[in-house]
């Protein structure tokens, strides 16, 4: 599976599931988008992959929260062709 040039958001991506899934993508070429609520994880993910991944601290039940973190991912990347929520 190639993901060159691809943007995925993955909630819950912080660790256990969502995490692994981050890192396969990452690995397949992807661009990644983090949703989670663990900030803290979240920095250290994001500085560990660089410019290939965007943290965003999201509650995934609060649309508001959301939907800023979808423009936030539009902003870096420019698309989302992935979704996997494993949050």
């Amino acid at each position: 599976m190639n993901l060159k040039d691809k943007v995925a958001v993955v909630t819950g991506g912080a660790s256990g599931l969502g995490l692994a899934t981050v890192e396969a993508y990452l690995a397949k070429g992807a661009k990644v988008a983090i949703f989670d609520m663990n900030a803290e994880q979240g920095a250290v993910l994001a500085a560990q992959f660089g410019d290939s991944v965007l943290f965003c601290q999201v509650n995934v039940a609060d649309e508001s929260s959301v939907q800023q973190a979808i423009a936030a991912t539009m902003a870096k990347f420019g698309a989302i062709h992935i979704t996997v929520n494993c949050a």
